[in-house]
């Protein structure tokens, strides 16, 4: 199909997708083309109609979603069965029409600032898997940054666990995508009345997950003081300064960082 000098073809298997980025460069992996044309390189390949990309595996511990599965797909499953912070961004973005379009490996592969899925993939400690003609890798998405050439992104597993405080908020306004837009998680597990697991993750023009912060909470003992808690506002703000400085994010997004932060933390007293 070709459009004002873009191009974008259609493949109905994997091996449709590796002969087209052997031959055509350069060349984007789309989804669900929910965004603009004028957003698409000049010449794209769709994989929404591969069925290998579109399977959708619960088990026990963990789900496998394929990156073609639409952000309705995923919420049909149902709040119960699945981390409830994950349902509650999908239920967030844009509208019905559009999640009914829109896939998640469109969300989490988008270029520029990182969307709304972010944040909980990032907090529940996802992995997603990776292939090319000869091989299959692994990448925790803590470290995923974009998909490698020649590979295609197969799928995203997310865990499944029981969290006694789960909260996610999204900033900016409803239904689009702003630079003030962003996606904030906060998960913690106790035991005794004694932090035993705590994960923040925060995304949209920067990234924030720190283990060296989620340290500073682990094994302290419930309720938090209110000393203690805003001796922590002040080191999670010295530690994302330069996050926050270096991708020219608004300063009224990092003080919504450290609102959204403190307010968990008082869930905890």
């Amino acid at each position: 199909m070709e459009e004002n000098n873009h191009t974008v073809f259609m493949a109905k298997t994997l091996s449709d997708v590796f002969y087209h980025i052997k031959t055509v460069r350069p060349l984007q992996i789309l989804g669900g083309c929910t965004r603009t044309k004028l957003d698409f390189d000049a010449k794209a390949l769709s994989v929404r109609a591969i069925p290998e990309l579109k399977e959708l595996d619960k088990r026990e511990r963990y789900i496998d979603f394929g990156p073609a599965v639409t952000l309705s797909e995923m919420l049909s499953i149902g709040r119960t069965n699945m981390p409830s912070v994950l349902y509650d961004a999908l239920s967030g973005i844009a509208t019905e029409q559009i999640r009914n379009i829109a896939t998640l490996g469109g969300n989490i592969c988008a270029q520029g600032q990182k969307l709304t899925l972010w944040s909980p993939l990032l907090a529940l400690d996802a992995r997603i898997e990776i292939k090319n003609q000869t091989s299959t890798k692994y990448i925790p998405f803590k470290n995923f940054t974009k998909i490698p050439e020649p590979f295609v992104l197969t799928k995203i597993r997310v865990p499944i666990d029981d969290w006694e405080v789960a909260i996610f908020r999204r900033i900016g306004p409803l239904s689009r995508i702003t630079p003030m837009s962003a996606g904030f998680t906060f998960l913690v597990n106790t035991e005794k009345d004694i932090v035993v697991n705590i994960k923040i993750a925060f995304a949209g023009m920067t990234v924030f997950r720190s283990r060296e912060f989620e340290n500073k909470i682990l094994g302290s003992k419930l309720p938090l003081e209110d000393k203690f808690i805003t001796e922590l506002i002040a080191d999670a703000s010295n530690m994302s300064e330069e996050g926050f400085k270096t991708s020219g994010a608004d300063p009224m997004l990092k003080q919504e960082f450290l609102h959204l932060l403190r307010y968990s933390l008082e869930q905890l007293t």
